[in-house]
């Protein structure tokens, strides 16, 4: 099969034979990354914003690419993980590329890395880098994988780069401290350009930081913030300023901290690229992004979310006590090997009444009953069941929920991308 993949097999094929090409899911480092771009020889013409982060990357390239959308820029970006199929990773102008145009990117870099091994990510990231090149686009939103220093992403040259916040998780590629997970994710940051830290850091660290990278940095709360006034938002910066702007419709408060760190890169950037008060407004009010902090119905109140580390679940934690019902709370849960479960579960123990735990589809799949030991571990009087899949764990739970009860579902992507799968009982993605 390996020597028939052309132009003409399918993305199906291109995905499982880029999966078996290396037998290591990740590896960091650039070296063979960078022979194989360089291999390519792509020009980028194109300015990148490059987005790391422990959480709220997702939502800040979703603020960006449809601010920059509504401006009528011709805008690419390029995340991961998707929910339902590959191509919602490359997207042009919000809408994900052809299979096609993604087989064709495959080809030519399958046959540039010779026999160089690259991981899947590593073959992914390559591959949207020529699509864009080729697609006479203005800017590209870019999203890091893991970490940021040895990411395949940092083989491109950014013209500005964020954190969107820092916590401890991946500790096995990562580090087991802030301090090395802050150094490794500045390594996108680049000598003499914009470099925005959006979230609150010890001044140590920034500085250390400045001294390390020679980057330009900002940091939210003190070179820029958002306030709220009267249902609007204001953006204050250092020279410009972006008012009366309508609240975000994504879920949570930590979206305007998300929210805030686009408007500064829209305000670094605003000289090559104005935007308009009115395609603020609507880029704003059209950004959506799946599974966070996502209704799926009202009665009973069901929420998904990728939470999967201590930070995200701290903040579903927060909005889903404001928006609760005053019936039972079931849970919807289940995590790859290696997170930490207390960490994740520990804020939902004392109002959870019922865990329906299953084992989610992926090779990295922790076991439902090593999960509920954990459980157990935190509260013995818990009330537990055990699922093969996902979707039985979900209709188990959505069946024994009367109106005034309580869903919510989390612990990893595929959490939320297996129940949006099960149409049969989510009959829509809106609210009900």
């Amino acid at each position: 099969m390996i020597g028939e993949l052309d132009q003409s097999s399918s993305i199906g094929e291109w995905l499982e034979f880029i999966d078996h090409i290396t037998s290591k899911e990740i590896e960091l480092g650039l070296d063979r990354v960078r022979q194989v771009y360089k291999k390519l020889n792509i020009d980028q013409y194109f300015p990148i914003v490059m987005v790391a982060g422990t959480n709220g990357k997702g939502s800040t390239c979703a603020f960006l690419e449809s601010i920059y959308h509504s401006s009528d820029y011709n805008v690419a970006c390029y995340s991961s993980p998707h929910f339902f199929k590959f191509n919602e990773r490359i997207r042009i102008n919000k809408i994900p590329c052809l299979d096609e145009v993604i087989v064709d990117a495959f080809f030519k870099v399958n046959k540039a890395r010779e026999s160089i091994p690259l991981t899947y990510f590593e073959m992914t990231t390559l591959a949207a880098m020529l699509i864009f090149v080729e697609n006479d686009i203005d800017i590209a939103i870019m999203e890091v994988g893991l970490g940021g220093r040895l990411d395949a992403v940092n083989v491109f040259d950014p013209e500005i780069s964020i954190i969107t916040s820092i916590s401890i998780d991946h500790q096995e590629f990562l580090g087991s401290s802030i301090e090395k997970i802050f150094k490794e994710k500045s390594g996108i940051f680049r000598a003499h350009k914009n470099a925005i830290i959006n979230f609150s850091c010890d001044e140590a660290l920034i500085k250390k930081c400045k001294d390390d990278t020679k980057a330009i940095i900002s940091k939210i709360n003190a070179d820029y913030y958002i306030e709220e006034e009267n249902s609007k938002i204001n953006f204050i910066g250092k020279k410009k300023s972006f008012l009366n702007l309508p609240l975000p419709g994504l879920n949570g408060k930590i979206q305007l901290q998300n929210l805030s760190g686009a408007l500064r890169v829209v305000e670094l950037m605003s000289k090559n690229f104005p935007v308009t008060q009115n395609a603020l407004e609507k880029g704003i009010e059209e950004t959506n992004i799946t599974g966070r902090m996502q209704f799926i119905k009202k009665n009973p109140l069901i929420i998904l979310d990728v939470a999967h580390n201590k930070e995200s679940a701290e903040s579903l934690n927060q909005f889903f006590k404001q928006q609760r019902l005053k019936g039972k709370v079931r849970c919807v849960f289940s995590l790859l090997k290696g997170k930490n479960t207390p960490d994740i579960t520990n804020q939902f123990m004392d109002y959870v009444d019922e865990w329906y735990v299953s084992e989610i589809d992926s090779p990295r799949a922790s076991k439902a009953d090593e999960i509920i030991s954990e459980l157990i571990k935190q509260r013995k009087d818990i009330v537990s069941y055990e699922f093969n899949t996902t979707q039985e764990a979900f209709s188990k739970a959505y069946k024994n929920s009367d109106v005034d009860d309580n869903i919510i579902a989390f612990g990893s992507f595929f959490i939320v991308s297996e129940i949006l799968e099960d149409i049969s009982i989510c009959q829509t993605q809106k609210i009900q």
